[in-house]
């Protein structure tokens, strides 16, 4: 990436490509690519992969003894390298500016804090009003027992109900929910199940769905292409988001699913689609962001990005994260960690060196109610979902977004596609004609 043959040979293909539009796109992204390698000195870059390695080893030792002391070491070197990096990436911005742009090119904190600022004055009363009529619904799914291999067969089914391609595809068993696209043609899926709730598994098949079909719906001329690629992260978060909350989350879904239910979990038969629709629309605020309803899940979001730029600008101490977690936790949510684990330890993004991931998965959900708002201005998403029938709106989206890939910028594709750039209006119109009913 660094070499100066590649970089002859960049300049070499522009000046013969340069009436093309294609070329020139996928120069320009292949520029920043390079342009952010060279940035970096070359110790820079072995001392932050090592230092990474340490502190993912330390982090899960951390975890499992519930032991954050075990972890600061190796994270104080770490951050200091974050640091030195986001200063060697930064073009004369505010640092911050760098490792965000790296997941969402072109974000910076100067068009992001405007909107979580606004959305956290938003968020938080909404979160109290809503959690405190959420109290009426039942804290668990009647004792149900949901079997591994039966919830493994329902995934599936749902899998392949929304146009996931089983023949370019496939799907594991992970201790965490995750999407690894290996290659154009193998889409890895990973899900884990609680034998206590189906709705979490259910919900992250639809999540990693939107992953999956994603990755699966980038136009095959762009194949090799760095075209052939999500333009951000929040986009993809947008994806995901988009299948779990809008179509998962609804009761229209439920009720074309609920019959399969009945039919793999014979005890139940007691659960009508509404109950399980209430289970998860309520919100409940906890410690825990994975396992967030999806109101409170950005309070988490907020915190996470708000405690990464104190502990970039050295305002916040590695040794009082801790404390300052715990507090912050308490003061959006109303609950407090009872340990590191629950709290502090809870995450492995930052022991990897990533600052600047979190906020794209609010951006994601933004994303995700603008274009959902759009597709319903023609369709009624609620009966194609009810129907069974997931084609229209997979459709929609391989025509809108999955196709573009890099062609454009995530703005550039969100306004083609909804007339508008980023806010957090169609966000709050959801929240409030659907999780208002849900929960009332």
């Amino acid at each position: 990436m660094v070499s100066d043959r590649l970089g002859d040979l960049v300049e070499a293909v522009a000046l013969r490509q340069e009436q093309d539009e294609a070329w020139t796109r996928e120069l320009e992204v292949l520029r920043r690519l390079r342009r952010m390698a060279m940035a970096q000195p070359e110790g820079l870059v072995r001392a932050f992969a090592a230092a990474k390695s340490r502190a993912l080893g330390a982090w899960e030792e951390a975890r499992a003894d519930d032991d954050y002391g075990r972890f600061v070491p190796s994270f104080k070197q770490l951050l200091d390298l974050v640091r030195e990096r986001a200063q060697a990436l930064s073009r004369g911005t505010e640092s911050y500016d760098s490792l965000l742009d790296e997941y969402e090119p072109g974000m910076s904190r100067a068009r992001l804090d405007p909107i979580l600022i606004a959305l956290r004055g938003r968020l938080v009363p909404l979160v109290h009003d809503l959690a405190e009529r959420s109290a009426a619904v039942p804290p668990s799914l009647d004792g149900v027992r949901f079997s591994e291999g039966a919830q493994w067969k329902l995934c599936r089914r749902i899998l392949r109900a929304v146009g996931f391609d089983f023949d370019r595809g496939r799907i594991d068993r992970s201790s965490h929910p995750f999407t690894l696209q290996a290659g154009a043609d193998d889409v890895r899926l990973s899900l884990r199940t609680d034998e206590s709730d189906l709705t979490r598994a259910v919900l992250a098949t639809l999540h990693e769905a939107g992953h999956g079909l994603y990755d699966q719906g980038f136009r095959l001329a762009d194949r090799d292409w760095l075209l052939g690629e999500a333009p951000g992260m929040g986009m993809h978060e947008g994806q995901a988001r988009l299948w779990e909350n809008h179509v998962g989350r609804s009761l229209a879904f439920w009720e074309h699913i609920v019959a399969d239910i009945h039919g793999l979990f014979p005890d139940s038969s007691r659960l009508d689609a509404r109950a399980f629709h209430r289970w998860v629309n309520a919100v409940r605020p906890g410690v825990n962001r994975v396992s967030a309803d999806q109101l409170s899940y950005h309070l988490h979001i907020l915190l996470r990005y708000e405690l990464e730029l104190a502990l970039l600008s050295g305002e916040l101490s590695v040794a009082d994260l801790p404390s300052a977690w715990d507090e912050r936790t308490e003061q959006f949510t109303g609950v407090r960690p009872r340990s590191d684990t629950e709290g502090v330890l809870q995450d492995v993004h930052w022991s990897l060196g990533m600052f600047g991931y979190f906020p794209t998965y609010t951006l994601g959900s933004l994303y995700a109610a603008q274009l959902v708002e759009m597709y319903e201005k023609d369709h009624s998403l609620s009966e194609e979902i009810a129907a069974g029938t997931f084609s229209g709106l997979l459709g929609w989206l391989r025509r809108h977004v999955h196709q573009l890939g890099q062609h454009l910028s995530t703005e550039q594709i969100l306004d083609r596609a909804t007339g508008r750039g980023l806010d957090a209006d169609a966000f709050f119109r959801h929240a409030a004609a659907d999780l208002d009913v849900q929960v009332g």
